[in-house]
């Protein structure tokens, strides 16, 4: 017996704002090409991504939370909070909830980038800049999905797209058509 292996998208972006006009998009997005999603199983961008891709109808892969042992507080994890409704499979980690520097070991934000096969970054602050970092740090492809200037003060480098088909085009280009 062999298992199907569904690729694992990173869906990154803001806990508190959730572009619902991007992040829902980008969920359902993910859902109809068969991969699986990964967020950080929190609320805003998280929420709503989570929210597209389990609203999909007949989709084969599952929506992956990866979820601090604390919040960004180092108070005992808000159970309300976390994991958000649209997470089936949630992931607990030991680790920091929020990267101290961008080349922080040990985080939960480096779960998320090493995890995925490939990123979609949605607008967000400090810790979506941190995932953009390791990404590149570590070769991951990305595309960045937002209003124009959400990116202005992220790295250059990441590829950057203005609609769903740049981030189909992505896929192919990574996960092959």
């Amino acid at each position: 017996m062999s298992v199907k292996k569904y690729p694992i998208v990173g869906v990154m972006g803001s806990h508190e704002h959730a572009h619902e006009d991007y992040s829902y998009a980008v969920g359902e997005l993910i859902a109809s090409r068969g991969y699986n999603l990964l967020t950080g199983a929190g609320g805003g961008v998280m929420t709503e991504a989570a929210r597209g891709f389990v609203e999909t109808e007949n989709r084969r892969g599952v929506s992956i939370g990866i979820l601090p042992a604390v919040d960004y507080k180092g108070q005992k994890l808000d159970t309300e909070a976390y994991p958000n409704p649209y997470i089936e499979i949630p992931m607990i980690t030991p680790l920091s909830a929020k990267a101290q520097s961008d080349v922080m070991p040990f985080s939960r934000n480096l779960v998320n980038v090493m995890t995925s096969k490939a990123l979609v970054i949605l607008p967000g602050s400090h810790g979506t800049k941190n995932e953009v970092s390791l990404a590149l740090l570590y070769n991951k492809p990305m595309i960045m999905f937002g209003p124009e200037g959400a990116f202005a003060k992220f790295p250059e480098d990441p590829k950057r797209a203005k609609s769903l088909d740049d981030i189909e085009e992505f896929f192919d280009e990574v996960f092959g058509s």
